[in-house]
């Protein structure tokens, strides 16, 4: 009888050992199901299941997601981008057991290129103590480099996986990087592929080699001292035959017949014209071929001393500074210089450094030409972004501008205008003049949306929570009127009503789409075959405005014009959200104030007063706030707590420049004050 329920107890908790190993098994077997089916040549199916996988609730198994946008983008299955990023943002910011956690490690280091040091160390150290905020920070990083965050497919996402199998079929001299390549695959991750390639072999010269030896070890060789000193003629003619065959025997040693690469690229730092060199090539130390800092790391490290301290005994070499690697970087610089003007003017620059030393070339002259060429190469790649996007160049960006302003509701909740204001007329009239017959043009001072119903434009505002999940969503259609951006021209606008809670991060963006399946676009990308035009911003809001009823409060100001033309909703003259009014308009000036006392008099009124002052703003940008253009105090007394107003300020007096206007409200009855400043520039 004991015996029996022993066994009625002992049941259940094997049954719940049982089903919890179970549960523990699914995502494994999923994973191992998937690469089996992978290996059979079954590449749709090893998705679903992996797909599948992920749909319960709970921890999921890191290595599927990683794994599954591999597999995708190896392939290019764009139908599956989507799924794609999904599975990848749930890998990093859910994962469960042992082999998810060295899953996320190795992901972390296959990042660590394209992110830098800071942002990997402070993953590292999250990954060592398991600190659940380095999932919401891997999910974060990507969130931010979405090109269309109101899609579910990250496309940034998506070309760096590509790059990274791009990389593994092409860079295969060896595996010295994280993705399994030569050092190559490095930068083809980091920024895709250059604007120009130099391949081929530094070789020997024999009549460059005699005419530098010639010229710089001939005592009796035109000197550029004005006098001739007595050690100049010390060594006989025998003495420097022997010299000569020395260093050139010692050059001939040294000089290893090295392969190179080297990468140009043209557009990572704008506005200059010199482009970023990569240099690429034999390491002469370990064979192997590798990412290389200068010319000079083309030549062995013995090279870099004298003649006589690589044999230890001889005759004193009257220009000690020339070692068989000087001779060499000399050479190779030579070689070099139809490549690129970088090239040509270092050589310049080494030889003008060798003259000017005369017939006393300094010992350690080739390690400091080393030295100078490793810097002067990496001044160059140091103003260069981590990493870039080749598919975002080849999509026309869109200008994008966004205007945020706080306020309180009449119920004194916070809540925030955010006014969206894009410039689509270029990338449409790219894509329009790409796609119709020549001749054909748009009409203009229209929304040409209505007049071409396969194009849609759209705004979208999103709003994330602490783990970088979407958490609200805002979109809407603004008209496109066709005109060429001015300061006249009416760009097309959205206006969004948020609440606002808290400082959390939100995204902007702007498409232009076109849905004519006839019409195609210009290059092959991970973006949606409708895309013709796009740009996003990344920000995170300001706090809110104060909602505690005893405290003064004041809105954002809003400012702008009266205008004919247009009038800006919800107010009723034209908002310079760009700070830009136009000469002898007059200015219209929205301030809104709230939790203003009431007197303690009868009446129960509220009393305050403001001052404004616009300021002139020099062109460093420093204020002359001893030379008010206008100052201005008014006196309010309201039935009201809240008061709401436009106020008219005539500038016809105001030159055209910039202004800096400062608004004061001092609450009367409390002594409580805000103040609020903004800028605006006045143009003909």
């Amino acid at each position: 009888m004991v015996q029996n329920n022993y066994f009625k107890y002992l049941l259940p908790v094997l049954l719940l050992i049982f089903f919890s190993a179970s549960l523990q098994a699914q995502p494994q077997r999923a994973y191992e199901r998937g690469l089996e089916e992978l290996y059979n040549g079954n590449r749709t199916r090893a998705l679903d299941v992996w797909y599948n996988a992920y749909q319960t609730e709970g921890g999921v198994d890191a290595r599927i997601g990683i794994e599954y946008i591999r597999v995708v983008t190896e392939n290019r299955m764009k139908e599956y981008y989507g799924q794609a990023t999904q599975l990848y943002y749930k890998a990093v910011l859910d994962p469960s057991g042992p082999e998810s956690r060295v899953a996320i490690r190795q992901e972390i280091s296959r990042l660590k290129p394209i992110t830098g040091r800071g942002i990997y160390r402070q993953w590292v150290d999250w990954w060592e103590n398991k600190d659940k905020q380095l999932g919401a920070d891997m999910r974060g990083f990507w969130v931010q480099e979405d090109p269309t965050p109101s899609e579910i497919s990250n496309e940034r996402l998506i070309e760096h996986w590509i790059r990274i199998a791009e990389a593994r079929q092409r860079y295969t001299k060896n595996s010295n990087t994280v993705f399994g390549t030569d050092d190559r695959g490095l930068m083809y991750v980091r920024y895709g592929a250059p604007d120009r390639i130099r391949t081929g072999i530094l070789t020997l010269q024999n009549l460059n080699i005699q005419s530098w030896l010639e010229n710089q070890l001939n005592p009796y060789a035109e000197s550029t001292q004005s006098e001739e000193r007595p050690y100049d003629r010390e060594l006989s003619a025998e003495q420097q035959m022997e010299l000569f065959n020395r260093l050139q025997d010692a050059i001939y040693e040294f000089h290893r017949y090295p392969e190179y690469e080297i990468w140009f690229y043209n557009d990572l730092n704008p506005g200059e014209n010199a482009p970023v060199i990569f240099l690429f090539g034999t390491n002469v130390n370990t064979g192997e071929f590798s990412h290389r800092s200068s010319v000079g790391d083309f030549i062995p490290e013995r090279a870099y001393q004298s003649v006589e301290e690589l044999e230890e005994e001889g005759v004193e070499f009257t220009r000690a500074g020339f070692t068989p690697a000087l001779i060499l970087q000399l050479l190779y610089y030579e070689q070099l210089v139809q490549s690129d003007t970088y090239f040509e003017n270092r050589l310049n620059e080494i030889r003008g450094a060798v003259l000017e030393q005369g017939q006393e070339v300094f010992r350690g002259m080739d390690l400091a030409v080393r030295a100078e060429s490793r810097e002067s190469l990496q001044q160059r790649r140091a103003p260069a972004p981590v990493e870039q996007s080749t598919y975002m160049q080849r999509m026309p960006q869109i200008p994008l501008y966004v205007y945020q302003y706080r306020f309180l509701d009449q119920d004194g909740t916070p809540y925030m205008l955010t006014y969206l204001e894009s410039l689509p007329q270029e990338a449409f009239l790219i894509d329009f003049n790409r796609n119709h017959y020549p001749g054909e043009s748009p009409v203009r001072r229209t929304n040409v949306l209505e007049e071409y119903g396969s194009y849609d434009l759209t705004h979208s505002l999103l709003e994330y929570d602490e783990d970088w999940s979407i958490g609200s969503t805002w979109e809407a259609t603004p008209e496109l009127i066709l005109e060429r951006p001015s300061s006249d021209a009416i760009p097309s606008r959205s206006l969004f009503r948020t609440s606002h809670t808290g400082r959390s991060q939100r995204s902007a963006s702007v498409k232009l789409l076109n849905f004519d399946p006839d019409d195609t676009n210009l290059f092959d990308t991970p973006f949606a075959s409708e895309v013709r035009g796009l740009n996003r911003m990344q920000y995170r809001i300001p706090k809110p405005l104060v909602s505690h009823t005893d405290s003064l409060e004041m809105a954002d100001l809003v400012l702008g014009y009266e205008s004919d033309e247009a009038v800006t909703e919800p107010f009723s003259f034209r908002v310079a959200n760009d700070g830009v009014v136009p000469f002898e308009t007059t200015l219209v000036l929205h301030f809104e104030v709230y939790n203003l006392a009431r007197m303690a008099d009868n009446t129960g009124f509220t009393r305050f007063e403001l001052t404004y002052r616009i300021l002139p703003v020099e062109e460093d940008g420093s204020i002359r706030t001893d030379e008010a253009e206008f100052v201005l105090t008014l006196n309010f007394t309201n039935e009201d707590r809240n008061v709401i107003e436009d106020l008219e300020i005539e500038t016809a007096d105001l030159k055209p420049g910039l202004y800096d206007l400062r608004v004061q409200v001092i609450d009367t009855v409390t002594g409580q004050q805000k103040e609020r400043k903004t800028r605006f520039e006045v143009v003909e």
